[in-house]
Order: C-alpha cells, then sequence, then structure tokens
C-alpha cells in the first residue's frame, strides 16, 4: 500500500464530520453524502471527495524602507543555502467552511 495523503477530521459550523487534507498541490475534502440511500447504486454511496487548487496565495513580502538592502538568510549548519523563489514560504491556514 502507499500512502496518498494524511487527512484530518474536522466539524463544520452546522456539525457535519468531514475529511481535509493535501495531495501534493491538491486539497482533498471528502464530505459525507448527503443523498445517501441504501441499495440504490446511483446514490448507495456513503462519501463524496472533493479537490479543489491548493496552490498558495502570492506571499506578501515585508515592507522594508526604500533603498535598503535585502538581508540574506542563513542555512543551517551543514546545509546548503537554497535560492528562494517569490519569498518565504509559509504554511496557510485550512478553509473553515469546505466549499
Amino acid at each position: 500500500m502507499l500512502q496518498a495523503a494524511k487527512l484530518w477530521e474536522r466539524t463544520s459550523a452546522r456539525g457535519t464530520k468531514y475529511f481535509s487534507g493535501r495531495l501534493g498541490g491538491v486539497k482533498i475534502v471528502i464530505l459525507p453524502n448527503r443523498d445517501f440511500a441504501e441499495g440504490d447504486p446511483a446514490r448507495g454511496h456513503s462519501h463524496l471527495m472533493y479537490f479543489a487548487d491548493g496552490a498558495p496565495a502570492q506571499p506578501t513580502q515585508p515592507a522594508q524602507p526604500e533603498g535598503a538592502p535585502a538581508q540574506p538568510t542563513a542555512a543551517p549548519a551543514g546545509q546548503r543555502a537554497r535560492p528562494q523563489r517569490g519569498g518565504p514560504r509559509r504554511r496557510l491556514p485550512d478553509d473553515v467552511m469546505p466549499f
């Protein structure tokens, strides 16, 4: 078996339990099927999985006084410094409500 994603159980504002996580650059949300009908092949599944673009929003650069030199970032001991593209990475909070 291959682990594809890690999911977290969450509860919506209405009290509905659902799962959310990430698969690479894609957000995943698994919601219970509201139209569940046991024995109906078209509606007999218990959950629905949705994908959404998980690309982070444009990072904001901290304001620097005009003419001030950019401050270099030091790499931890024993590691090479990687060039930064588009500013520092930061963890974005997950959406409070799914879709």
